[in-house]
């Protein structure tokens, strides 16, 4: 008589590991997305040092074609006066995406198991009623948020430090020297159109850090 062998089990053995899968799962993923990262970041950031030396290179023979040797910095368009403002605008606006890149890779990285253990502890001293199982990924997303809260807040710092030099470097070129805020292209008078840009990306930052303040991932007991 044939004895019938037994129905496998043909349930995802993800789902029935529990939480602990879900968080090696979620944590292999992110470490390959960061691997991904870095290998845009060199590429972006070769390109950009190719780039820049051939952009050097023409601006000076330009230059010295157009104006003879170099005497000073100025537009006035005299003998000796080499114009920067092309130059720098060519490397700063190529050079802020790179920064940025390289700003995510630094602070999106994913979280150690240390740091993950330091903020179930957090998590742990504050109360929070959830089962120790569920806590490790808690700790690791909210690590994350930080993480990405901490990378918009130095992306804006470097926006800041590459975008106000070209920004002065735009407005000596249409207006001169600064004399005057203004918005009616006169000479002397420069728009500040920087200060706006400074503080809608600040405004939006700060709304990701009252999301992150007040975002309560964990239930607090008796809810």
């Amino acid at each position: 008589m044939p004895v019938q062998a037994p129905a496998r089990d043909t349930r995802p053995r993800a789902a029935a590991a529990g939480p602990s899968a879900s968080a090696g799962t979620d944590r292999d993923r992110a470490e390959v997305r960061q691997r991904r990262r870095v290998r845009r970041l060199r590429l972006h950031a070769a390109a950009w040092g190719a780039g820049t030396t051939l952009f050097a290179t023409l601006w000076v023979l330009n230059q010295w074609h157009a104006n003879g040797a170099f005497r000073h910095f100025g537009n006035e368009g005299n003998p000796g006066d080499w114009n920067p403002t092309l130059l720098a605008i060519a490397v700063g606006a190529w050079g802020l995406p790179v920064a940025i890149m390289a700003l995510r890779v630094r602070f999106e990285r994913p979280a150690t198991g240390l740091a993950v253990d330091r903020e179930v502890e957090r998590l742990r001293v504050r109360g929070k009623a959830r089962p120790d199982a569920e806590l490790p990924a808690l700790a690791r997303e909210r690590l994350e948020r930080i993480g990405r809260l901490t990378f918009h807040a130095a992306a804006w710092l470097a926006g800041m430090v590459v975008l106000t030099p070209l920004w002065a470097l735009v407005e000596w070129q249409d207006n001169g020297g600064f004399e005057r805020w203004s918005t009616r292209g006169e000479r002397g008078g420069w728009e500040p159109w920087i200060l706006y840009v400074a503080g809608i990306w600040a405004l939006a930052i700060a709304l990701l850090a009252l999301r992150l303040r007040f975002r309560r991932p964990v239930p607090e007991p008796g809810d």
